[in-house]
């Protein structure tokens, strides 16, 4: 009796562990979980704004929502939805930075599970985070590891030595919590002004010698504060399960996830790590495009998802419009501002200068045009006769009157012996210039050239339309970071765009975000090399 109340215990401190979702009129509470972690506001380079909001969206049991239908998707201020083009990615597609302290128990009682703990979380987490992450291992039993925040491969070496200290006390889990929360507090992201995620994962049974419930929820309240998830993972070796509630309290108060391990194989653990790579890697990233005079930062927002999938989440105040970290007069590009340089102003000796250069310039043009047209127009030489068979400058040689075809003219080489002579060669054409780009059909969709030798085109689109440096490419762009085969926009019957990335080596992004596929809406932005382009459905 006493083992099945504290199931039900872990299992009501889970479900408190989310956010309290959206209910239907006649339906109680949902088994999903939504989590804003982070919201950005940044000026963006076709103008108005990038609100970027990343959101963890999960199943009681750890598995990822699909989100993949936009009409489920709903931005909420308040009462009011903020209807805006937006576009879907995952975090680990931005190469954003990471910073991870994995907290591993390796007292006696972990000894024989700590193997399988190893090698789950090395091949399942470790060896699939992105190059921007630090990470740290911190092993806690009778005393705390000493660790710091240190590349990929420096932590999995520090996992693959970590064993079981012997002690078969009470483990000092909240002061290794401690000295997580403080490597996190002083971690700086790889790429100054760049946002920085910081997440801890425990590992363990979730006693601990203080025994204080107090300073259980301050620990997980002051990682929330300061927006650090803990996300933990409990096994009881001993079957003792009343211990798992310290580590339920911990994800609840920091806005993490509680994950049960049920059984030591390494099939569970597996499994388990998988589902926290998953939560890392494929957390959604939601690109709104809004206009500048939208007036959300200082704004308080929430998602809210409909359908199968009916949940809310938690609210997170939107920034100030920044780069990095510093304001922006400019537009954002990589978390570096850029400003359009102003034109000077000219005094009056300044004007005089321009316009005497431009008019000494046209007299230049002008001259050169006339010099050509007055070489094209061959004139009579007075006092000058041509001999017969010989041209006037800018005139081709014609027959010498009373001349039998084949026979040489005047200056030409006779041909050989029962040879004809060659016929004179005509002049070379030279092929005609490019002609103008033909305007798109009314109503269909276009691509509006921002940036490079094109800028302010509109390219019609077509079912199969291709972009790349080949020269076969619908969109040709050969500019050092385009691939060959770079991207394709498909159209189905109904006039919806989708473009796909082809494997490219720099790939293709979406309002700033990198896709492997995104459906196109009016008014995205598609970057592809260094050129910008915006969709427009007409």
């Amino acid at each position: 009796m006493r083992s099945a109340t504290c199931v039900i215990g872990v299992a009501l401190l889970v479900l408190a562990a989310r956010p309290e979702p959206a209910q239907a009129d006649d339906a109680g509470p949902t088994s999903y979980r939504l989590v804003i972690d982070r919201v950005d506001l940044e000026p963006a380079s076709i103008g108005g704004l990038r609100l970027r909001v990343e959101l963890s969206a999960l199943a009681l049991q750890g598995q990822l929502l699909d989100l993949s239908d936009p009409k489920s998707i709903k931005l909420m201020f308040g009462k009011s939805q903020l209807d805006a083009p937006f576009a879907r990615g995952h975090y680990g597609e931005t190469g954003a930075d990471t910073a991870i302290v994995f907290v591993v128990q390796i007292n006696l009682v972990y000894a024989d599970v700590l193997p399988s703990i190893q090698a789950s979380l090395d091949d399942a987490v470790l060896a699939k985070l992105g190059d921007r992450s630090q990470v740290a291992i911190l092993g806690y039993g009778d005393s705390t590891d000493a660790g710091k925040l240190g590349s990929l491969k420096s932590a999995r070496g520090k996992l693959g030595q970590l064993s079981q200290d012997g002690s078969a006390g009470e483990p000092a889990l909240l002061d290794t919590l401690d000295r997580a929360v403080r490597l996190l507090r002083k971690a700086r992201p790889v790429r100054d002004g760049a946002p920085l995620r910081r997440l801890i994962v425990v590992i363990g049974d979730g006693r601990d010698r203080a025994g204080d419930h107090e300073r259980v929820t301050q620990v997980g309240v002051r990682a929330g504060r300061d927006g650090i998830r803990i996300h933990t993972i409990g096994f009881a070796p001993s079957n003792v399960r009343r211990p798992l509630l310290v580590l339920g309290e911990l994800s609840r108060q920091s806005l993490g996830t509680f994950r049960w391990v049920r059984t030591a194989g390494a099939d569970s653990w597996t499994r388990t790590f998988q589902q926290l790579n998953d939560e890392i890697n494929k957390q959604y990233v939601l690109t709104y495009f809004v206009p500048v005079d939208a007036d959300v930062a200082g704004k308080k927002l929430h998602i809210a998802t409909v359908g199968r999938t009916l949940a809310t989440s938690n609210e997170m105040k939107v920034p100030d419009a920044t780069c990095g970290r510093d304001p922006c007069a400019g537009y954002c590009v990589d978390e570096v501002c850029a400003i359009e340089r102003e034109s000077s102003s000219r005094g009056v000796l300044g004007w005089l200068v321009l316009v005497l250069g431009l008019g000494l310039g046209a007299i230049a043009v002008l001259g050169v045009i006339g010099y050509v047209l007055q070489r094209r127009r061959a004139p009579e030489i007075p006092g000058v006769i041509p001999l017969p068979g010989q041209a006037m400058p800018g005139q081709v040689p014609g027959p010498i009157p009373g001349q039998m075809p084949g026979q040489p003219s005047a200056g030409q080489a006779p041909a050989p012996p029962g040879k004809p002579a060659k016929p004179a060669k005509p002049p070379k054409s030279r092929p005609p210039k490019n002609q103008p780009v033909v305007g798109p059909p009314a109503g269909g969709p276009v691509l509006l050239v921002l940036t490079g030798p094109r800028a302010g085109q509109r390219i019609p689109l077509q079912n199969g339309f291709t972009i790349g440096k080949a020269p076969t490419s619908s969109l040709v762009l050969d500019d050092g970071y385009t691939s060959t085969q770079h991207a394709q926009i498909v159209m189905d019957a109904s006039g919806v765009c989708r473009l796909f990335d082809r494997q490219s080596t720099n790939g293709t992004f979406v309002n700033g975000v990198r896709v492997t596929d995104a459906v196109l809406d009016h008014g995205m932005s598609v970057r592809i090399g260094s050129t910008e382009l915006r969709f427009l459905a007409q």
